[in-house]
C-alpha cells in the first residue's frame, strides 16, 4: 500500500508511495490514519505536482479545513495560508524568546498550532514552496514522550490543572482560552503535556511566581533531543502533524526569504 520509514525512536515517519496530488482510496486513508496516530507526524517527499488545490484536496481527507483569521492566504484558495520568514538579524539569534515577534507577525518559538482555540483537534499540513538549499529546518517535539519522561509524582501533580492560552502580541484583544495541562486523546486514550511557550501564559489558580517556575520547567522539557526530530525541507515536501501531542520550532539559521503554505483541519478522530 505504502512504505513507512520511522525517523526516530519516539515519533515521526516518512511515507513512501503516496501521491498527494491524486485521488486516494478510502483504504489508503484508513491506513494513513492508523499510521498517523502511531507516529504523530508524517513526512511526504517529492510532492512536486501538489499545488494549492491539490494540497487542499489532500488535507480534506483528514478533516474540515479552516480559513485562518489572521494570516494571508492564496488568493483563490483561502484555506491555504502563506507563511513567510526571513531568518535575519535578531530574529535568527533569539528565536526562542516568547515575546519576540517577526516581521510577519508570527512568534518564532516553540508552539502548538491551535492551542488558543476552543477546539484543539488540529492537524497541520505544511508544504515547502520556496526554501533555501540548506538550513531553516523545523524541529518537532513529542509531548506524549515529554509527559511520560516526568516522574510519576509530577505527572499526578499536573493532572487536573488548567492553563490560560492567548495569542499575545498577534492579537492582544482576543480572549484567553483555558486548556488542560494534561490532555487525553479521545481517539487513542494516550495522555500528552499540553503547554507551549508561544501561547501558554499562566496556570489557573497559582500565583505569578509559582506559575512561571512550573511553566518554565515544562517549557524546557521539549528541548531534550530524545523527544525531538528535525525535518529538513526539500522541494515538494509536505509534513502532516498532530497539534494535540506535538510542538514545533522554526530554526532561524540562514538568511533566506522562505515561503511555505499551510492548511489546518479539525478532525473528530
Amino acid at each position: 500500500m505504502f512504505e513507512v520509514s520511522p525517523i526516530s525512536g519516539t515519533f515521526g515517519a516518512e511515507i513512501h508511495g503516496v501521491d498527494a496530488s491524486a485521488t486516494i482510496t478510502p483504504e489508503v486513508i484508513a491506513k494513513l490514519w492508523e499510521t498517523f496516530f502511531d507516529y504523530k507526524l508524517l513526512v511526504f517527499r517529492d510532492q512536486l505536482a501538489v499545488g494549492p488545490r491539490e494540497h487542499l484536496a489532500f488535507a480534506r481527507n483528514f478533516g474540515s479545513p479552516e480559513i485562518h483569521p489572521y494570516l494571508t492566504h492564496v488568493s483563490d484558495v483561502p484555506e491555504v495560508s502563506i507563511h513567510e520568514s526571513f531568518g535575519t538579524g535578531d530574529y535568527g539569534k533569539q528565536g526562542d524568546n516568547r515575546e519576540l515577534k517577526t516581521p510577519s507577525g508570527i512568534h518564532e518559538t516553540w508552539h502548538t498550532d491551535g492551542s488558543t482555540r476552543t477546539i484543539t483537534s488540529y492537524i497541520s499540513f505544511l508544504k515547502a514552496v520556496d526554501i533555501p538549499p540548506y538550513g531553516r529546518d523545523t524541529v518537532y517535539a513529542d509531548m506524549e514522550a515529554v509527559l511520560a519522561g516526568l516522574s510519576p509524582a509530577t505527572q499526578t501533580f499536573l493532572e487536573g490543572l488548567t492553563a490560560m492560552h492567548s495569542w499575545g502580541m498577534s492579537d492582544p484583544e482576543a480572549p484567553p482560552i483555558e486548556q488542560p495541562v494534561v490532555m487525553t486523546s479521545a481517539h487513542t486514550g494516550r495522555k500528552t503535556l499540553y503547554v507551549n511557550k508561544g501561547y501558554t501564559r499562566s496556570i489557573v489558580g497559582m500565583g505569578h511566581d509559582e506559575s512561571e517556575e512550573i511553566l518554565g520547567f515544562l517549557f524546557r522539557r521539549c528541548r531534550y533531543p530524545e523527544y525531538q526530530i528535525r525535518v529538513r525541507w526539500e522541494p515538494g515536501t509536505i509534513v502532516m502533524w498532530n497539534n494535540q501531542n506535538t510542538q514545533h520550532y522554526l530554526v532561524q539559521d540562514v538568511a533566506y526569504h522562505r515561503v511555505m503554505q499551510r492548511i489546518m483541519v479539525t478532525s473528530d478522530h
